[in-house]
């Protein structure tokens, strides 16, 4: 441009001294003057040019950039978007996961620009102690990820590169000591020195008498209230004998004056309104705060979990309950929420209404493990529906109360049970079959008794949950409870206990005795023994000697024998009962039976719970031993008759450790698919099982839940404030088809009905029995080689004994965590168990005495028990205090954290548990209100610790639900 311009200068030059020599003086002259004006345009339109050109070429170079920034920046949201899915279903991402995101690119630029998209784990996972004032001192498990996006316009070559850091930071929710998603309450009696991190996402409310004491770092979302409890009691009920340890090591009361918010002085706008108490935000607070160093904070940032952060995305309004309830998916069925209680609308589930994967994955109904459910029909079991919402025509699951083969639904003829595939190997092992007539209800949820146990695994290359169906497997092991072995009572069937006949069961739905003192007979259960060879058993008839209990052709003899009926189609069992089969029942030896040989039979498994089925622990207000209407009498209300799975423990280990691998039968659906018989190595795990149990029987709506939240007045219909446990806003109360009332007519049984039949109702629960050394190990050598185990249900979980643990080596105020036994050896195993309620069973517990003394505390007498593991549970919801109320002590209360296990007996000795204690919902099942002193349990002394090994994420148990917390740590420009 410079030389084009120097041309044009020289060629006005000559123009101009070419005019000058001309003889026209005049006329050059103008032509000089027109020459010059020319020149100057010219310069002018050059040098105008000359800038047009440069700032075209800068503003089209301006503009590619910025577009190729936009889809860098693109590519980089994508990429992030898409590797923050694969942490929603999973804690860890594998190869195929980061190949499969770095080709997925932002749509909109797909045609101008090339992309390049990595993901790169700058660092290898390790554990570390988080800082920063919330998190400071919690162990996670860490990620350090980098982004990158580069891209490139395909017109000019242009490229931008972007670089994103962050750190993913996985935090075990059992690293707290107590963790509640809602308020927590503490009022205890006796001092109550737990340790642990304690996190509310609610409110904290705080009163003691003796001593409360907190060792860690205390916090809450909302406020921490000192002089008032949650019913809005005055802490002067109590006490204000709470201490928190400041980051000096020194306990610091925190006195009833001290909160963040206060009901008096009323100073502003109030704090908090009803339901809570009134109260009002403390000028002093931030001082008070102060003096605990950091160890006690208020209005502090929620700790969510995935399932609920999801939900609240995408408006699914779900409760933390899911986290224990059945899943939905194509294949099965579920309530659409478009009927009535009494009418629901049950509808096969579609892709549009299948759980996404991130509440799929937040399921213990999906954890890698074994999943077992229960229905009343074929069409409620996992995988079981078809399309139309009808059940499928190929085997799926086992009917128990069925024909011998366990396919067959509808109408039985002949004899009704499950007769066990036999197993294969030596000594011979034929488990006993069910006891159909007694399981077969007749209600109208579909009236039978299905049973699927699965195995569960994700698969992470169609990031689906693959199952096998392995029923028929497990139930060869055996259903029903080896009865005891002495001269009081025993089997006499040839090698029964030589062969150790249904010596390995693991879930048992039936048993031939109840041990504990007589229950009273109305003609349905006979006794025999004293003390601790007490039992109760079924005898229908006897034989002559030398003669069999299962052969038809034996002449049965009645005469004394338990030969009850039910007719009438009564609301409890309207299929009625004529009586049990001969083919089930068993020849028996029983102390005063001479002459012949007693026959016996195998009956479901109930226990009474008094917190389920007493409404009010206040004698004068209801008394429950009245023979006059509304007591029961020497009856049982049916609300507190408690349907059980057992699960056997110790046999599962059995199980799990490949004690029976080559004695598991053929010829099942697994056998058929697999090529082999099922064997301990094919049950999928990850750092150990979950075995999670859903028992829907009963469940006419079939929405998990307990239609009866009138737990109030003696079921006044009348909506109070702590009994709308699904926050519905309407009071469900369904008598007719899954729940029953507290009082009334049909609303009780003679105790020997209660205790050895299958009922209709929606009251069903799981125990854990023999748990002393559950299945798993510990490595202290190789901690990844660690293997843990866990239980859950949507369920009531009931822990009976010793469990993961065999007592403790000393005494301490608590016991500390390290003196419990065995401890640091293989057979210390991470467990934990989650249930809808957790109710502990002492070592003295029989299911006889809770029968025999529903209504007599100090006849359910408790003993030393020693239990070991984290706890995930509901509990009942507090509110006010007012009329009607549960009775007994501390009224509309949900019990407090030191209650929220749940207990039954006279204690008066030591629980020593060692743990952790979450509590994420409300329970939807056993929804009973908290309820003491009188009728349902005493307190035992409380030695209970947090259980420290949890603090070392190796040793946590499988499925631990983990908070997730993502550190932006860089954005940058790379070029």
């Amino acid at each position: 441009m410079k030389r084009k311009t120097a041309a044009l200068w020289a060629n006005i030059s000559k123009s101009i001294s070419s005019a000058a020599k001309d003889d026209h003086g005049q006329r050059g002259s103008a032509m000089v003057i027109a020459l010059m004006v020319m020149l100057l345009l010219m310069g002018f339109v050059a040098l105008a040019i000359s800038r047009t050109n440069s700032e075209t070429i800068a503003a089209s170079n301006d503009e590619s950039e910025t577009k190729a920034f936009e889809a860098a920046n693109a590519s980089l949201e994508v990429l992030t978007r898409n590797f923050n899915k694969i942490f929603e279903t999973k804690l860890t991402i594998a190869p195929s996961d980061i190949t499969r995101i770095q080709g997925q690119f932002p749509p909109d630029f797909d045609t101008g620009y090339t992309f390049d998209q990595t993901v790169t784990q700058t660092q290898a996972t390790r554990d570390v102690v988080l800082t920063g004032e919330f998190f400071q001192g919690l162990n996670a498990r860490r990620d350090e990820w980098q982004l990158d996006s580069v891209a490139t316009d395909n017109a000019n070559g242009v490229q931008v590169a972007l670089r994103r850091q962050f750190l993913n930071n996985r935090i075990p929710v059992f690293q707290f000591g107590i963790f509640y998603d809602d308020d927590l309450e503490f009022h205890p009696g006796p001092r109550f020195d737990f340790g642990g991190r304690v996190h509310s996402n609610g409110s904290i409310f705080l009163a003691a008498s003796t001593g409360l004491y907190f060792s860690s770092k205390v916090s809450a979302a909302n406020h921490v209230v000192t002089d008032v409890a949650k019913n809005g009691n005055a802490y002067t009920a109590w006490g204000d004998n709470v201490f928190v340890k400041n980051a000096s090591g020194v306990f610091t009361k925190l006195a009833y004056n001290m909160g963040s918010v206060l009901t008096n002085p009323a100073v502003g706008a109030p704090a908090t309104t009803s339901p809570l108490p009134t109260t009002y935000k403390s000028a002093n607070w931030k001082s008070n705060m102060n003096l605990f160093q950091g160890n006690l904070l208020a209005n502090t940032k929620p700790l969510q979990l995935p399932l609920k952060i999801n939900s609240d995305i995408s408006l699914q309004n779900l409760d933390l309950v899911e986290v224990i309830k059945r899943g939905k998916k194509i294949g099965d069925i579920w309530n659409n929420g478009t009927g009535t209680v009494a009418s629901p609308s049950l509808a096969a589930v579609t892709a549009a209404n299948e759980d996404d994967k991130v509440t799929a994955a937040e399921r213990y109904y999906n954890k890698t493990g074994i999943r077992v459910s229960l229905a009343d029909s074929k069409v409620k079991l996992p995988g079981c529906a078809t399309t139309l919402g009808t059940a499928v025509t190929t085997p799926c699951g086992i009917r128990l109360d069925g024909d011998a083969t366990g396919l067959v639904s509808g109408a039985i003829a002949g004899n009704r049970g499950y007769v066990p595939r036999a197993m294969t190997g030596t000594p011979a092992y034929q488990a006993t079959a069910v006891n159909g007539n007694r399981f077969a209800t007749g209600n109208a949820g579909g009236g039978e008794n299905w049973i699927k146990i699965e195995t569960v695994v994700f698969n992470p290359a169609t990031i689906t949950y693959d199952t096998m169906d392995i029923t028929q497997d497990m139930l060869a092991l055996g259903v029903t409870d080896v009865p005891a072995n002495d001269t009081t009572f025993k089997i006499a069937d040839a090698n029964y206990y030589t062969n150790g006949i249904d010596g390995r069961s693991v879930f048992e739905l039936q048993r031939f005795i109840i041990t504990g003192p007589n229950i009273p007979n109305t003609g349905y259960i006979s006794s025999v023994g004293t003390g601790a060879n007490s039992y109760n058993y079924i005898m229908p008839g006897t034989v002559a000697t030398g003669k069999s209990c299962t052969s038809g052709v034996d002449a049965l003899t009645t005469t004394g024998a338990d030969i009850g009926t039910i007719t009438g189609s009564p609301s409890y069992f309207p299929n009625n009962f004529s009586g049990d089969q001969r083919f089930v029942m068993r020849s028996a030896t029983v102390t005063g039976i001479t002459g012949k040989i007693p026959c016996v039979v195998p009956f479901p498994i109930n226990m009474f719970d008094t917190r389920e089925g007493l409404y009010n622990d206040t004698s004068s207000v209801f008394n429950p031993k009245s023979g006059t209407a509304p007591g029961y009498g020497t009856a049982v209300p049916w609300a507190g008759v408690m349907s059980i799975v057992d699960i056997d423990v110790a046999n599962l280990k059995k199980f799990l450790d490949g004690t029976w691998d080559a004695k598991m039968p053929t010829g099942t659906p697994y056998y058929t698919a697999s090529g082999h018989v099922l064997r301990s190595s094919d049950i999928p795990q990850n750092n150990g099982w979950v075995i999670y149990v859903s028992d829907r029987r009963g469940d006419f709506d079939f929405d998990g839940e307990y239609d009866m939240e009138d737990i109030f007045g003696a079921n006044d219909g009348i909506m109070q404030p702590s009994e709308d446990f699904n926050g519905s806003g309407n009071l469900q109360a369904d008598y007719t088809n899954e729940a029953i009332r507290y009082t009334g007519t049909g609303a009780s049984a003679p105790r020997d009905i209660a205790a050895v039949f299958n009922h209709k109702f929606y009251r069903r629960g799981v125990r854990l029995k023999n748990g002393t050394l559950p299945p798993g190990i510990y490595d202290s050598a190789t901690p990844s080689n660690t293997r843990g185990i866990t239980f859950a249900s949507e369920n009531g979980v009931y822990i009976q004994g010793n469990f993961n643990a065999t007592g403790i080596s000393s005494v301490g105020t608590p016991t500390a965590s390290n003196l419990y036994l065995p401890q640091g050896t293989s057979s210390h195993i991470p467990a934990s168990v989650a249930g809808d309620a957790i109710t502990i069973l002492s070592n003295a517990w029989t299911d006889g005495e809770s029968f025999v003394y529903p209504f007599t505390l100090s006849s359910r007498a408790a003993s030393e028990t020693t239990q070991r593991f984290a706890m995930l549970g509901g509990d009942t919801i507090t509110s006010l205090s007012g009329s009607p109320n549960q009775g007994g002590g501390d009224l509309r209360m949900n019990g407090g954290v030191h209650n929220f296990m749940r207990f039954l007996e006279n204690w008066g000795t030591r629980l020593n548990y060692a743990g952790s204690l979450i509590n994420l919902y409300n329970s939807h099942n056993n929804n009973g209100a908290f309820k003491c002193c009188n009728n349902v349990y005493d307190p035992p002394e409380r030695n209970w610790v947090f259980d420290a090994t949890f603090l070392d994420v190796n040793r946590l148990p499988p499925g631990t639900p983990y908070f997730q917390n993502i550190q932006m740590t860089g954005f940058q420009r790379v070029n």
